[in-house]
């Protein structure tokens, strides 16, 4: 709730449908602001000045199949070379790089080059034709290259994660990221560690967490698909998941009595080897709120109020993925 300039007094945040223009393209968003009801003058915070534009260049990454900052991000880390250095390597300005990783939305023919970089037979080429790398740091790249080529550096295996993750291109079904395996190890890591939730409740702080941060930023948390079930919204394929979480160590699933809703339920612990690293300061206050909103809420409580969400009430019957435009849409603490 932000106070009026004018008046002093609390103004009401409003939600509409507008058009907005990127590019000399139209594209519908959830237009946020704050309305002044006593002077009818509307103001737009620097977070909802973010969220708003967000929304827009969602939509033209997702239309024109660009990469999203966190693949460009990760396209730059399979190779070990800095931001500077990725852009030196393809020709852009000597911040463009670390511009798009920060959200700058790339022209299509940057984001194709920046694509093509992601198969390391065409960086090869890349780093080949490039001038700017020193003897030592190209023997560098080209040692990661080979270790890549032979399955060495991939942080999950195409096979496992076709299994895991039934889509994998950042849309409204993902919350505009693509399914991030690590940073699920740490969201439910991280939970657990706070809370030490049994499996029904785990579920519902997931989807609240991924959705919370989705209302506020534009982007989930680690772009996992929830659907709809008769418990309330669940990640799909939550216990693929959960398995390899506990087989990476960052969780501990203890078997304890649970009188609410299982005989013998799974509680959740944080494991040795958790790691929150991958978390940004954002990613981390979205959670602690989730933790303190939830922190006494019982499994029964958490999905009673999952199901007055719409999201769930519009997805029920069919059983279906919850879109991420729903978080615009999730009750108030």
């Amino acid at each position: 709730m932000k106070n009026s300039p004018i008046t002093g007094k609390p103004m009401s945040l409003v939600q509409e449908e507008r058009i907005l223009q990127f590019r000399k393209e139209d594209f519908p968003i959830l237009y946020h602001y704050y309305l002044c009801e006593d002077s009818g003058e509307t103001f737009e915070t620097e977070d909802l000045l973010h969220l708003n534009l967000e929304q827009v260049y969602n939509q033209y990454r997702e239309r024109h199949r660009l990469p999203f900052p966190d693949e460009i991000a990760q396209i730059r880390e399979r190779y070990g070379v800095s931001a500077a250095k990725m852009s030196e390597i393809l020709g852009f300005g000597a911040n463009g790089y670390r511009n798009y990783e920060a959200g700058e939305v790339p022209s299509i023919s940057n984001g194709r080059l920046i694509q093509l970089s992601a198969d390391p037979g065409e960086f090869r080429r890349l780093t080949e034709l490039s001038d700017c790398l020193k003897d030592r740091e190209r023997k560098n790249i080209q040692d990661r290259i080979k270790a890549l080529e032979n399955g060495e550096l991939e942080p999950l295996p195409p096979l496992l994660e076709r299994y895991l993750y039934e889509e994998l291109r950042p849309g409204l079904d993902t919350g505009y990221r693509r399914p991030n395996m690590q940073k699920f190890c740490a969201m439910t890591a991280y939970l657990a560690q706070h809370l030490e939730p049994f499996k029904v409740k785990m579920c519902k702080l997931l989807f609240y967490a991924d959705f919370s941060h989705f209302k506020q930023h534009g982007q989930s948390i680690s772009g996992t698909r929830y659907i709809a079930i008769a418990m309330g919204p669940v990640p799909d394929n939550f216990d693929g998941l959960f398995n390899e979480a506990r087989k990476r160590g960052a969780i501990h699933i203890a078997y304890q009595e649970n009188s609410n809703w299982e005989k013998l339920g799974e509680r959740f612990q944080a494991g040795e080897k958790a790691d929150f690293s991958s978390l940004s300061k954002g990613e981390t206050k979205t959670l602690d709120h989730v933790v303190k909103r939830f922190e006494r809420a019982t499994t029964a409580e958490i999905i009673q109020l999952s199901h007055r969400e719409k999201g769930w009430l519009d997805c029920r019957e069919q059983k279906g993925v919850i879109s991420y435009k729903y978080g615009f849409w999730l009750l108030d603490d």
